[in-house]
């Protein structure tokens, strides 16, 4: 669809520097990037138009973007959130040397009207709690593996320091604590979220209560793709391949998507290339062919991925003898 006007955002924690582009002048403004003023800030700097006749492109900027895209969602504008590696590398295609926030936001503005892009649609309130769940989670076991390891540095002495050792052991209680606490936070978010979905993604050998609630809760139902690939590619675990230049032939991960996830996929497929007899196939056919392990394990969390994909798109639980029974079908009726 081709927009009468795109406004680029560039987006900092207290402020934001706006520009309109409606494809031969710029008109720039900024605001302070504050929920209760900004949209009477942006409909002011606007001319009164249909919503659908503009686009609002902005770089995701962590946190920082989130309230003013969600906000501009419920009132009708249509919104896109672009990687800033995307931005980086358009203005480099631009030749573009100079780096201030006007200019940066007047990239934005140029990038979303001659290209095309991906709008913007917030996530359900509960998987976004799931999520924000999973994030403690995540920072919580990072800390509880570093006091492990301070602690463990300070058994090298021959004597430890009872105060050191007793402040050490209280905060690894208290952090232990914390993870059970969000641990059933999440189970009960994911159990009134999705419950059919969350019972078809564990009928998956490999995947588990972690996994199962990471995939629901970073991608939710999975509603927006239309392909496996697609998940594989949106979570960067599909390869990239270079045909040209020093590295041709050469494959390796985009890791354009979200590390956590595919940290959880990645150990899933330690336990799927055992228990599950599909990745287990392509698990030891790549060893056969002399992959490294890890290529190969990387294989099977990609296909972990795409199971998890046909489960809940086909609302059918996981059966390994599917795509045997398809085949023999298929000879019986040709």
């Amino acid at each position: 669809m081709k927009y009468q006007q795109v406004v680029g955002m560039d987006i900092a924690k207290d402020s934001v520097q706006a520009s309109r582009f409606d494809g031969t002048t710029f008109f720039d403004f900024s605001f302070p990037n504050q929920e209760k003023s900004f949209l009477k800030e942006v409909q002011k700097s606007i001319p009164k138009s249909d919503p659908s006749h503009t686009l609002f492109v902005m770089e995701a900027t962590g946190a920082y973007h989130l309230k003013l895209a969600t906000t501009l969602y419920k009132k009708g504008y249509s919104v896109a959130v672009v990687n800033p590696f995307i931005i980086k590398k358009y203005a480099e295609m631009l030749l573009k040397r100079a780096k201030t926030d006007r200019k940066d936001a007047r990239l934005i503005a140029q990038f979303g009207f001659y290209q095309e892009v991906t709008l913007f649609a917030p996530k359900e309130s509960m998987a976004e709690e799931i999520t924000q769940v999973l994030k403690g989670l995540d920072q919580l076991k990072k800390e509880r593996t570093n006091l492990k390891n301070y602690r463990e540095a300070f058994t090298c002495h021959n004597e430890i320091n009872p105060v050191v050792r007793d402040i050490y052991q209280k905060q690894l209680e208290e952090i232990e604590k914390a993870i059970k606490t969000l641990e059933a936070e999440a189970k009960r978010l994911v159990s009134q979220y999705a419950p059919k979905e969350y019972q078809l993604l564990l009928s998956i050998k490999g995947i588990g209560k972690c996994s199962a609630t990471a995939l629901l809760g970073l991608l939710q139902k999975m509603d927006r793709f239309s392909r496996g690939k697609e998940v594989a590619s949106f979570l960067g675990l599909a390869p990239q391949i270079s045909q040209s230049g020093k590295d041709k032939g050469k494959a390796w991960l985009s890791k354009k998507g979200n590390g956590y996830l595919r940290r959880l996929l990645y150990l899933a497929a330690l336990s799927a290339s055992r228990s599950n007899a599909q990745c287990r196939e392509l698990y030891q056919r790549l060893l056969a062919k002399g992959k490294p392990k890890k290529v190969a394990l990387i294989a099977v969390a990609n296909k972990l991925l795409r199971q998890a994909f046909a489960v809940l798109k086909s609302g059918c639980p996981y059966d390994p003898h599917y795509l045997k029974l398809k085949s023999n079908l298929e000879v019986v009726l040709t």
